[in-house]
């Protein structure tokens, strides 16, 4: 059996990928997100697999579907708290609207170099968040902390450009 490779094209650039500051995020219905963001993670994603019956073992085979998983993003909230506002607001529209095409955005990540240029861009299609998560006080600090929330998103897919 001989196996075929999904690209046949190797790699020029040989240089690692920056993970830290190596990346911008673009939300068209929440701009001021894209400003106090600290990190993102590109979401697992999973082939569904089909088992064929077999007499002495049984054979697993991918299946017809991939599953996405959502995306997170954290990030810093302003001082007047406008980028948390942006998403509970887009949340309370998903709620009330229902299935209206305003309620989705196209999220472009920018994947930058490890000079800071425009390398590649994913774009995840159809996104609208799903949560925001808590934002802590406390009087018990020594020094300044500042708050950060992470924000999750489901989305339909997403393609590289």
């Amino acid at each position: 059996m001989s196996i075929t490779p999904t690209s046949s094209v190797l790699t020029k650039n040989r240089n690692p990928l920056p993970t830290s500051d190596g990346f911008k995020i673009t939300f068209h219905r929440a701009p001021n997100v894209e400003y106090f963001l600290q990190s993102f993670t590109i979401p697992t994603i999973n082939v569904n697999e089909t088992v064929i019956a077999r007499p002495q073992r049984d054979a697993h085979v991918p299946g017809d579907k991939l599953f996405y998983d959502p995306f997170t993003v954290t990030m810093l909230v302003s001082e007047d708290m406008d980028n948390f506002k942006e998403i509970y607001t887009w949340l309370e529209k998903c709620v009330m609207t229902n299935n209206s095409s305003e309620l989705f955005d196209d999220v472009t990540v920018h994947i930058l170099t490890s000079k800071n240029n425009p390398n590649k861009r994913i774009i995840f299609r159809n996104t609208f968040p799903i949560s925001i998560g808590n934002l802590s006080f406390s009087v018990q600090e020594a020094e300044i902390v500042y708050g950060t929330v992470d924000v999750t998103f489901r989305y339909d897919y997403f393609t590289f450009e």
